[in-house]
């Protein structure tokens, strides 16, 4: 934590010199000596976090894919003649547990094109679709395994 924050005094400071630099560490050292004192925060929680980067890094990856690739369905069912769209409103309980992993699945999906969050109460939740094709697999989807590994 105190080399992002660190890196963080650099970027908004704009420059690199010595007095910067010599500031930037004492600031990010109080910081980081605050949030442990206050927060409850430590070395301990960094390595956690250092361990779940990669997980968070590949979800955000996989986020973008899948918004891509729903937005280029979408695109199709606009332009295509003679399409028949067909919506469909899906119920599913999610195998997520924690609230912070439920409300991250309800916002991936209405992120991605032509698929919104209706309702979600606990793990039951209400997702409408543009049409059937982006239906499919909507109960076991990427999302939420990624977030799965997330949560552990």
């Amino acid at each position: 934590m105190v080399v992002l924050l660190f890196l963080t005094w650099i970027l908004l400071s704009g420059k690199v010199s010595i007095s910067v630099c010599a500031s930037g560490a004492l600031v990010s050292g109080l910081l980081y000596l605050a949030a442990n004192k206050t927060l409850g925060y430590g070395p301990a929680m960094d390595l956690k976090i250092a361990g779940k980067l990669w997980k968070g890094l590949c979800y955000l990856g996989y986020l973008l894919w899948d918004m891509l690739r729903a937005g280029f369905v979408v695109m199709h069912l606009i332009y295509a003649r003679g399409q028949k769209i067909e919506p469909r409103l899906i119920w599913f309980h999610t195998a997520l547990t924690t609230p912070v992993g439920q409300a991250a699945l309800a916002n991936a999906i209405t992120l991605t094109a032509g698929t919104i969050t209706v309702c979600q109460e606990g793990d039951l939740m209400c997702i409408h679709t543009l049409d059937r094709s982006l239906a499919e697999g909507m109960e076991h989807s990427g999302f939420e395994k990624h977030l799965k590994e997330l949560e552990q």
